[in-house]
């Protein structure tokens, strides 16, 4: 399916407060799961709600990135389990967060190992769920991440992306020289960005300019040594500077 026949296919009507229809673009959704089962009923799900859609499935990390590249999907659930090792998943998940920038990354899997999940945390995901969820907070999660907003399981046992961060991580201890480097702004964008907000949506908070934020986003860079954007909580996490 090319771009256009999604835009196409997720334009839809909605009724307007003067009663007449106008057509607005529901959030396109891309779902992503090795089990044919969960992506058919996750697709019944989401046709069955006006403001999403979806964009398209994928069975395997491959196909995702393929799919995701040509259909650019608002959000995409993604489930990290790929046989008995993770790192396709993980590997996934990285990759998914660096080439569509404009997506939200919800995980929702039936993995339960605690040290898979703070490693998919520490990625930068926005939002983690297990696949014990009921339909309605699936529903509510895709939209709340859509929106921005962090959605995490009170199952996993972290209250959010901060609580995993700030577990150690395997190997890794505090790195103070590093620690001492990072300005109280600095550390405030840090946060923001360990909550998967945008490089607006931080300046939004802090009442700073979008360029200000690119700025101490690329101090950051420098400072943690890290190439890309999405490097920058993970290495921060795995040295406790989070």
């Amino acid at each position: 399916m090319t771009l256009e026949a999604v835009r196409e296919a997720t334009d839809r009507p909605v009724r307007g407060h003067d009663g007449v229809d106008v057509v607005r673009r529901a959030a396109r959704v891309l779902v992503v799961d090795a089990e044919p089962i969960v992506r058919h009923g996750l697709r019944a799900l989401l046709t069955a709600e006006p403001d999403l859609a979806p964009a398209g499935e994928a069975a395997s990390p491959r196909d995702a990135l393929m799919v995701a590249e040509r259909t650019r999907p608002d959000v995409i659930v993604v489930d990290i389990e790929f046989g008995r090792d993770e790192r396709p998943g993980l590997d996934l998940v990285r990759a998914l967060l660096e080439r569509c920038r404009g997506a939200k990354v919800l995980v929702l899997t039936g993995c339960r190992d605690r040290d898979s999940m703070m490693r998919t945390v520490r990625l930068g995901v926005h939002g983690y769920l297990r696949k014990g969820a009921d339909t309605t907070e699936i529903v509510r999660a895709v939209r709340a991440v859509q929106r921005g907003e962090g959605v995490f399981d009170p199952g996993t046992g972290a209250a959010g992306p901060l609580q995993v961060l700030r577990e150690p991580a395997p190997s890794a201890g505090p790195d103070l020289c590093k620690t001492s480097l990072l300005t109280d702004r600095e550390n405030q964008v840090l946060r923001l960005l360990a909550v998967g907000l945008s490089n607006r949506e931080i300046g939004t908070r802090l009442r700073i300019s979008e360029a200000t934020v690119k700025f101490h986003v690329r101090n950051l860079r420098d400072k943690l040594e890290v190439r890309r954007r999405t490097e920058i909580v993970y290495t921060a996490a795995r040295q406790g500077i989070v």
